[in-house]
């Protein structure tokens, strides 16, 4: 069997995963355990509190939420210094970024090690020091995605045109340039003058648009549904080919990286 993504048989990467349905036993002596349950507070501090309990001394405590606030989650353990963020982004086993998110009482020595472990097995951290909501990539995130459904809503341009801007515009260059290098690009003074006009019409909603709204009471929640700003029922959209692209150009990006670096 060809070698993976990792640049490893899969035959050997599974062999160093071990399964179990025992908490206490998988968690005993790791150096770090990181919690993925479905996003709930009350649940995340559940599990955190009894891995706290089952974990030995010392053991960072990390968890991948994107949106509970890691301060909160660490509340119910007795060593928030040793409770961190790891966000990893789907799917893992491709995407490179990790934001490592440092609650109010998370220590110094818990981040350091973190991003050690991070960067030791290929990852790329990225520090979040403020436990804000939605960290780093969550808040540019559905910063673009209220701004989008405000063109839609309001007829500038349909959910496919506005999709393709971001693709075929935003999305090539950003691969390689994040905003703040695109904007030392350009030139902060440029960035300035278009600031003072454009800002003022762009969307500040409070609360999701009632075309967001709207869709929910219908029942349009996306391609669990079958529609969204899409039709996903009618055959001219496959998701299950959608994600293979996905996966296929994430893949490609990790080989020309491996390549350019050998």
């Amino acid at each position: 069997m060809e070698a993976g993504a990792a640049g490893q048989r899969p035959a050997a990467v599974l062999a160093r995963i071990h399964e179990s349905t025992d908490r206490r036993k998988a968690v005993s002596d790791a150096t770090i355990v990181i919690e993925a349950v479905f996003e709930n507070a009350e649940v995340k501090k559940k599990v955190f509190r009894e891995i706290d309990a089952e974990s030995s001394p010392g053991a960072i405590l990390a968890s991948n939420t994107s949106s509970i606030p890691i301060t909160l989650i660490a509340s119910a353990t007795n060593h928030p210094d040793r409770v961190v963020g790891t966000h990893f982004w789907n799917p893992p086993n491709l995407m490179l970024a990790v934001e490592v998110v440092k609650g109010e009482k998370t220590s110094e020595e818990t981040v350091r090690r973190t991003v050690e472990v991070l960067r030791g097995i290929g990852k790329k951290p990225a520090v979040v020091r403020k436990d804000v909501p939605g960290q780093i990539g969550i808040r540019i995130l559905y910063a673009m995605i209220r701004e989008a459904t405000w063109l839609v809503e309001n007829g500038v341009a349909s959910a496919e045109d506005v999709d393709t801007i971001v693709k075929e515009a935003l999305g090539t260059r950003l691969e390689v340039l994040g905003p703040l290098e695109l904007a030392d690009l350009s030139g902060i003074d440029l960035v300035d003058n278009v600031a003072k006009g454009l800002y003022k019409s762009l969307d500040a909603s409070q609360a999701p648009q009632k075309l967001i709204k709207d869709m929910v009471a219908s029942g349009y929640v996306g391609i669990k549904s079958g529609r969204g700003f899409y039709d996903w029922k009618d055959g001219s959209r496959d998701p299950a080919a959608i994600l293979r692209i996905r996966d296929k150009h994430l893949v490609k990006i990790q080989k020309e990286r491996k390549k350019a670096k050998s």
